[in-house]
């Protein structure tokens, strides 16, 4: 065999045997959403539209149910009205699944990809297996939300004077932090009013920062109560 030959196969073997650890290597850092900017904004916003999309498709939860979905990257949550407790359910089950979600058991909000043999840690055991090993989820198949906050009240579903009234109090705090200089970019955080409810999600800030927002939207006349699901 000639040298050049020899060191190729030395390098075709190296790379082969390089890659296949990797695959085997795979970590818990598919559930971490590192995505900023326009980028991470185009994910919550693909994820949200897919989700009422679906939400309105369906007749009944249409006529009887007014839900919210934000998603701000690993966190999703759903707030809202529904007439009855089964639909809230309903709700929960249809948002899991257009997600491809599911619980984790014991806790009441994790939640990891319903494909999860494919994804995470889990992930390895397929990787040992030669034969299934390019089947791998890559991180963008596999879901990488993991929180999941379900704030769906059981009540009769707003009416449009209410829902636009929502609508300006957003406003209202979004300009009211930006004037306070508490938040120098409003899309650091999301912020989701429901019926005067209003959940505030975030990742990026410092709990000071976080303690400061929570505080300012509290102390705010039209608020009826504020619900901070920022993680650190």
């Amino acid at each position: 065999m000639k040298l050049s030959q020899l060191v190729f196969c030395i390098l075709f073997f190296v790379s082969t045997t390089i890659c296949a650890f990797e695959l085997s290597d795979i970590t818990d850092r598919f559930f971490e959403d590192k995505a900023t900017g326009i980028e991470g904004q185009l994910k919550d916003a693909a994820f949200e539209f897919k989700v009422d999309t679906a939400l309105l498709r369906n007749e009944h939860l249409r006529e009887n149910t007014h839900i919210v979905v934000s998603r701000n990257r690993s966190s999703v949550l759903v707030a809202g009205q529904a007439a009855t407790q089964a639909l809230k359910d309903k709700v929960q089950r249809l948002v899991l699944s257009e997600a491809h979600l599911q619980w984790t058991q014991g806790d009441v909000n994790q939640v990891e990809p319903s494909n999860a043999q494919v994804c995470g840690k889990k992930a390895s055991k397929v990787a040992a297996n030669e034969r299934r090993k390019f089947n791998l989820k890559t991180a963008e198949a596999c879901s990488t939300v993991n929180r999941f906050y379900n704030e769906v009240r059981v009540s009769e579903p707003m009416s449009e004077v209410a829902r636009s009234d929502d609508d300006l109090l957003r406003a209202m705090i979004s300009n009211k932090l930006l004037h306070a200089a508490i938040i120098k970019k409003i899309d650091r955080i999301k912020i989701v009013v429901s019926d005067k409810y209003v959940y505030l999600l975030g990742d990026q800030l410092d709990k000071a920062t976080a303690q400061r927002i929570t505080t300012f939207v509290n102390n705010m006349a039209s608020v009826k109560k504020v619900v901070p699901l920022f993680r650190f």
